[in-house]
């Protein structure tokens, strides 16, 4: 009798200790640090390949730069981890996806126009990242990577017929060999620099984000919606079901905000509005003018934007604490950075839309946050700017009009 309630009482110690365990695992869906530790957001910059520095990690493409909620007012900060690795920020972050305990009990979404092992695609968002949640907390994560993140053992995979390639997007598309179940980075990934922003959220501002997804028509490669947390995150549900918006408005500017209450800005567009984001939404609506730092390597490039706020093209960028400089056809990120010094206005947008008409047909956003020190970190790193383009010169005919007017 005594060896049946000792078994007992191992048997029910065991399933506290497996419950707690999970319980721990499943409540730790925030973005992580650098030493793993839970962080309210951050961004990360990952390097271009290149050959003439004298950092091995930045000489293979895989050395990362980093600030976050506990280490901003020191500025950029070079990793000495590479961002292949399992104990890299993203690595650590993205975690959970990979743990097959839990990861399906979790209601998570993965899109991206350019997803592992599938063909890159040419309508709806041009938009990267990952959204996780449990029943408290979650977070979302967004990049500019293509063939990233790969996909986990748990959840459902997502497939569209389109197999067109993007519209001349990059020499990225490449990687097709991406392992399943493990974080892996891919291989294309490393030519070029490359833009992360993660942000720790609550239950009450996952729908928000939810709502800014249908706008950005993401197209998504993975999901995982248990039914309970699905009625709990109804709209984001439909945003990882591929809902659209169909009625007017086109475009959406909304506040959420992170486990500790920092106010970010989100700003998207579906293909139906048919303009830039930067020039005609973000810069008007933030009331400054912008610095973009998007990819120029495709078609349909569009040139520094003067006759309203301005809107200026980088053309070169430099990151002293990794002693780099490069041209920013290097340069796969899609980050923003208000030009001018002004009260209340230190703003860094970063998202996964580029500078050209191409862009008009799709979906697509950025997200911002007013910090000083990142601010003046970004804006620092701004070596070099496309000048506004000259004006014409006015021809006799307009001349002569000009005198009558």
């Amino acid at each position: 009798m005594t060896t049946m309630k000792t078994n007992a009482c191992i048997s029910t110690l065991f399933c506290i200790i497996v419950v707690l365990s999970t319980s721990v695992r499943a409540s730790s869906l925030q973005c992580k640090g650098e030493q793993n530790q839970n962080v309210d957001w951050f961004v990360l910059y990952k390097l271009p390949r290149l050959s003439n520095s004298g950092n091995h990690l930045i000489k293979e493409g895989v050395a990362y730069l980093y600030m976050d909620s506990e280490s901003f007012a020191k500025g950029w900060t070079l990793s000495e981890k590479d961002i292949t690795s399992n104990d890299s920020i993203p690595a650590n972050t993205l975690a959970p996806f990979y743990n097959d305990n839990i990861a399906g009990d979790l209601f998570w979404v993965m899109y991206n126009d350019q997803p592992p092992n599938q063909p890159a695609k040419l309508n709806n968002g041009h938009t990267k990242g990952v959204v996780i949640a449990g029943e408290t907390e979650g977070f979302w994560l967004i990049h500019s990577v293509p063939n990233f993140p790969p996909e986990p053992n748990t959840g459902n995979e997502t497939r569209r017929s389109n197999s067109n390639k993007i519209e001349n997007e990059s020499e990225e598309d490449t990687s097709k060999d991406i392992p399943r179940g493990i974080y892996a980075y891919p291989s294309s990934g490393k030519v070029n620099g490359q833009s992360f922003l993660c942000i720790s959220t609550n239950e009450a501002n996952l729908n928000t984000i939810g709502k800014q997804l249908m706008y950005n028509q993401i197209i998504v490669y993975r999901r995982n919606l248990p039914d309970s947390l699905s009625n709990k995150y109804s709209v984001l549900t439909d945003a990882a079901n591929q809902v659209r918006i169909k009625k007017a408005p086109y475009n959406s500017k909304i506040n959420l905000y992170s486990t500790s209450g920092m106010e970010f800005t989100s700003f998207a567009k579906s293909s139906k509005w048919q303009k830039d984001l930067y020039d005609d939404f973000v810069a008007p609506q933030l009331n400054t003018d912008l610095y973009t730092e998007t990819w120029m390597n495709g078609r349909g490039k569009l040139p520094s934007e003067c006759n309203k706020t301005r809107v200026m093209n980088i053309r070169a960028i430099s990151l002293q604490k990794a002693n780099v400089e490069f041209h920013s056809s290097r340069d796969h990120s899609k980050w923003a950075v208000s030009a001018d010094e002004k009260k209340k206005a230190h703003w860094v947008c970063i998202g996964d839309i580029n500078r050209a008409d191409t862009q008009f047909e799709r979906g697509g956003g950025t997200v911002c946050l007013n910090v000083p020190d990142v601010w003046k970190n970004y804006k620092d790193s701004v070596e070099d700017v496309e000048p506004c383009p000259k004006p014409k010169s006015k021809g006799f005919i307009d001349r002569v009009k000009s005198w009558f007017s």
